[in-house]
């Protein structure tokens, strides 16, 4: 649940629920930057719109009618839809719909504020799920239409779908002494369930497609906690919340009951961002890699210009010999972006693929791309001294780049969705997960 400090005090102690804050995630400058941005000028063309038939939001306390209303009000309607089905076989009892309905809010204007806030002011950049009335409200200036814009409609259907999560719960009565963590992870988990839903074509009303599950995934990422914080209630980080994103995506609500953090919670929550010079230092990559092949290990060159056709992307790859070619200028922007370890695992890629070549493994293709993200994977959580923020910043260059799935072509077979299962794969089973 995502509060300023002065916003938890202000809210009643039986509030309950994720609360996922923009403010919190960009900074209070950028926002009045994205805000200007998103009235003055047309947004860049994006993914196709996810709604085939939209739902009138006269039910929504506040709406003004708007499209972002209007796309609120479908994915309210068809999560409900979607958990009227599944709610009895997962716990037995009927589905009720929300008692205290929805609440969208102009947090510019001077409105009646929600259930479970005092003021207007502090519901901007926010949805949350408020136990005591059983009621969700949002934000519909400050934050669905900024994830529209730049995560695309997919990603106001996650948010809303983690929201109802938490309903989910309060039907099922989880979470009076669960760990905060637990219960932002088992929405999350809920929500993949949900969306697997829409992405199978089982929603009447939603489509979501590759790119745009893509998008949204990069929401969740964004959402994640400061991995310094100490928040009693905490979203987790976002490796933790991918993870149970898709493992409801793969294996339904019944497996979001059981839900925990994996083994990679427990790791120190972060360090210092180390210069571009050390972080392309390979080492200890070339020593695991080594580890894996064997005596016949012969690491591959590293060059810092543009040497064979297929070596394109911040690490490219000539297959013979085998090369890894640096893009100067791609590489320093990822560490100056993301941090020490995007460069990490760009590296490591480029290296497991030269050990599924030494091992006589697929160097291209689908199974060769899975079985390279996978194997970084397995690197990256057997690196020392690794830490939660690593694994996010990881998890963050997975997504933004095709690079770490590229082949000994060049090619990416691989959607950001499948190189991340890939790589929790090798993360979570090691080196053998991989094949």
């Amino acid at each position: 649940m995502y509060r300023t400090g002065a916003a938890r005090a202000a809210l009643p102690a039986a509030t309950t629920g994720g609360k996922l804050d923009l403010v919190r995630a960009f900074g209070p400058v950028t926002m009045m930057i994205l805000l200007l941005i998103s009235s003055c000028a047309a947004a860049p063309p994006g993914p196709p719109r996810v709604a085939d038939h939209t739902v009138d939001p006269a039910f929504v306390h506040g709406t003004d009618h708007g499209d972002v209303d209007r796309l609120a009000a479908t994915v309210v309607t068809d999560v409900q839809d979607y958990w009227a089905r599944q709610y009895p076989e997962v716990f037995g009892t009927p589905w009720r719909n929300l008692d205290g309905g929805f609440f969208s809010v102009d947090t510019n204007g001077e409105g009646t504020a929600p259930p479970c806030s005092a003021a207007v002011s502090d519901l901007e950049g926010n949805a949350y799920y408020c136990a005591t009335v059983d009621a969700i409200a949002w934000d519909r200036t400050a934050l669905l239409p900024v994830l529209r814009e730049h995560y695309g409609d997919a990603s106001v259907v996650v948010v809303l779908a983690h929201e109802l999560g938490h309903a989910v719960q309060q039907r099922a009565r989880i979470g009076a002494d669960a760990d905060p963590v637990r219960l932002e992870a088992m929405a999350d988990c809920f929500s993949g369930a949900y969306v697997r839903s829409v992405t199978d074509g089982r929603s009447e009303r939603l489509r979501i497609n590759a790119e745009q599950l893509d998008r949204a995934l990069r929401a969740i990422i964004l959402f994640r906690d400061p991995v310094s914080t100490n928040n009693t209630e905490a979203h987790g980080s976002a490796f933790e919340r991918v993870t149970a994103f898709q493992d409801g995506y793969a294996n339904g609500p019944r497996r979001c009951t059981d839900i925990t953090e994996t083994p990679l919670a427990a790791l120190p929550p972060d360090g210092p961002n180390l210069p571009l010079n050390d972080a392309l230092r390979t080492d200890s990559i070339s020593a695991y890699f080594g580890g894996l092949v064997g005596e016949r290990w012969v690491p591959p060159v590293i060059r810092p210009e543009q040497s064979c056709p297929e070596a394109i992307g911040a690490a490219g790859y000539c297959p013979s010999p085998p090369t890894i070619v640096l893009n100067s200028r791609a590489i320093a922007d990822a560490h100056a972006k993301i941090g020490d370890q995007a460069v990490t695992t760009l590296l490591a890629a480029k290296f497991a693929l030269t050990a599924n070549a030494e091992l006589g493994r697929p160097t291209t293709g689908p199974a060769a791309s899975r079985q390279i993200t996978c194997l970084t994977g397995a690197y990256t959580a057997a690196q020392p001294g690794l830490a939660q923020g690593d694994l996010d910043e990881a998890v963050t260059v997975l997504l933004e780049s095709d690079d770490i799935a590229s082949d000994a072509q060049g090619a990416n077979p691989l959607t950001g969705f499948d190189r991340i299962t890939a790589f929790r794969t090798g993360a979570l089973g090691g080196a053998a997960a991989c094949g």
